[in-house]
């Protein structure tokens, strides 16, 4: 991050999907750091009030409101996600085109947002079931959007970093992960939610893996 950035216990980010699984995590991971926490929801009733935590309601697509929740912060996390049954739910790409313009109109930078294994040029990495079955069938609609979020992404100036996850578990995390985008990580492994969650905050530190999309498992 830039040489005048806060120090991260002084951090103060705005959480994107704050209600799923991974979201949850990051909340409660944030505010135990001591991190000044914004949630944005649709939802505000799911999230219970902590301190240190601010809770929004509104839509991604509401472009005032997402002003609201970004401006004065430091980082964007966005764990936001479509349900498979949904074919047609474009959740992650429409919420980047209101979000990125939002980060750079109030001079955020970075923002860490989740994406899966198996989309874009890892494909062909996840093996041929999971290729045929899984990515063309089952998540199908799920992996357009993730890859539509990502080119969106990359489109910008903002420093973004993807998160490409394995297979979601609930539970605890390990404290050790693999994380590489040169196709050394194959397979459709597994990742606990708690282990993505703090890949994710480590992001907020350092700068190794600005624009780039690491794939991260066990």
């Amino acid at each position: 991050m830039a040489a005048d950035a806060p120090k991260c216990a002084d951090m103060r980010i705005t959480v994107f999907g704050p209600t799923g699984g991974t979201g949850q995590q990051l909340v409660s991971r944030s505010l135990t750091a001591g991190y000044d926490v914004t949630a944005f929801t649709r939802n505000p009733s799911a999230i219970a009030p902590r301190p240190g935590l601010t809770i929004l309601a509104g839509e991604t697509s509401d472009a005032d409101a997402v002003g609201r929740a970004v401006a004065g912060r430091d980082a964007v996390l966005c764990a936001l996600g479509g349900r498979p049954w949904r074919r047609r739910e474009r959740v992650c790409s429409s919420a980047i085109r209101t979000i990125a313009p939002s980060m750079a109109k109030h001079g955020v930078l970075r923002i860490v947002a989740i994406s899966t294994f198996g989309a874009g040029n890892t494909r062909p990495q996840v093996g041929w079931l999971a290729r045929r079955l899984l990515f063309g069938l089952v998540l199908r609609s799920e992996v357009a959007d993730k890859e539509a979020m990502e080119s969106e992404l990359s489109a910008t100036d903002l420093e973004w970093i993807v998160v490409r996850v394995g297979l979601l578990t609930d539970g605890p995390g390990r404290g050790t992960w693999r994380a590489a985008d040169d196709g050394s990580v194959r397979g459709m492994g597994r990742i606990a939610r708690a282990d993505v969650a703090a890949f994710m905050l480590d992001q907020l530190k350092g700068d190794a893996w600005v624009r780039r999309m690491p794939v991260v498992m066990y």
